[in-house]
């Protein structure tokens, strides 16, 4: 943190705040200056990792470590594809993260689209089943209307992470997204804005940390998407393009 900054108090420290990044935060390759986001009062960063069976985030790891190094929490999570087989989408995922420390655990990112209750819960639980060989409190995240739909067919939830954009959380979600166009020095693109809603347990930084070096041992590699899903995660939009979904095979926005 820089002489003078009072960023770590703006928050209460029952709670704290933080970002969740994909490629689209990374415009023309812009790596992300987590100092300058740590300095600016946000303490964690949840990183998209993988999507479907095969897609990888090239950026994940560097983000993770860089974060780390800076002295941000970090989780990480897994973008779901309906229709790809679960267990698959779960073992490709924790694969990635084989000896990183995640301060924040994992998360399954849960926005398929219509399916019928049996199809939801059948698929929902073969991802949860294979995650617990790894992380037996896997958290899910999702908007109000999935959540709903989750409820409806009975499974578990062990950890929410809840996105939702009105005045505060509201279904004892330990993460709540609470914008997705949030500005944040060190992120060259409009990145979703979070709250942890409690940090129990959790080793928040009081005062500036000691930072080594950011670690940048993992060179980012931009694969190229399959010509029929455009557009390619490498491009992603312009700052004052509107926030895109989280799902990096399509540009349908979010709602």
């Amino acid at each position: 943190m820089r002489a003078g900054s009072r960023a770590w108090r703006r928050w209460p420290m029952s709670t704290a705040k933080g970002v969740d990044v994909s490629t689209w935060q990374h415009p023309n390759g812009a790596a992300i200056d987590w100092e300058r986001v740590l300095d600016a009062g946000y303490v964690f960063v949840i990183a998209k990792v993988t999507q479907g069976t095969s897609y990888v985030n090239p950026w994940a790891l560097r983000d993770i470590e860089d974060a780390q190094a800076a002295g941000l929490l970090v989780g990480a999570y897994h973008f779901f594809e309906a229709g790809a087989e679960p267990g698959l989408q779960a073992k490709h995922f924790y694969t990635q993260l084989v000896g990183q420390k995640l301060d924040l655990g994992y998360w399954l990112d849960w926005e398929p689209g219509p399916m019928e209750n049996y199809q939801a819960s059948a698929q929902y639980n073969a991802f949860m089943v294979v995650m617990e060989e790894v992380s037996p409190s896997c958290g899910v995240y999702c908007d109000l209307s999935h959540y709903e739909a989750l409820k409806q067919v009975n499974v578990d939830i062990h950890r929410l992470w809840l996105a939702d954009y009105s005045t505060e959380p509201k279904l004892g979600e330990l993460v709540w997204q609470d914008s997705q166009t949030g500005t944040v020095p060190g992120i060259a693109a409009p990145v979703d804005v979070d709250v942890l809603t409690s940090t129990r347990g959790l080793n928040i930084p009081t005062a500036p940390p000691a930072r080594p070096t950011a670690a940048t041992t993992h060179a980012v590699t931009l694969e190229d998407e399959p010509e029929e899903v455009p557009p390619s995660p490498d491009e992603p939009p312009s700052p004052s393009s509107p926030p895109p979904s989280r799902d990096e095979s399509s540009s349908t926005p979010e709602p």
